[in-house]
């Protein structure tokens, strides 16, 4: 966990990091290829469980995939 900048952010694995700011968590999901950028969800803040089945379900999603290169 670290804190600063006004963010949280919790390293739950390599490739998965959850940041908050007080009003939404947003992590990393994915990379889009035609826009060459980053796909990301988030979940507001008020409701903290439902983040965390989120973010589990993308931890589990993650590992079930071959690692490819980061981009």
């Amino acid at each position: 966990m670290h804190a600063g900048y006004g963010l949280a952010l919790a390293f739950i694995d390599t490739g998965l990091v959850v940041w908050c700011n007080g009003h939404r968590f947003w992590w990393r999901t994915g990379w889009n290829d035609r826009f060459h950028r980053a796909v990301y969800a988030w979940h507001p803040a008020i409701d903290p469980p439902r983040a965390a089945r989120r973010v589990a379900r993308q931890y589990a999603l993650a590992r079930t995939k071959p690692q490819s290169r980061a981009k």
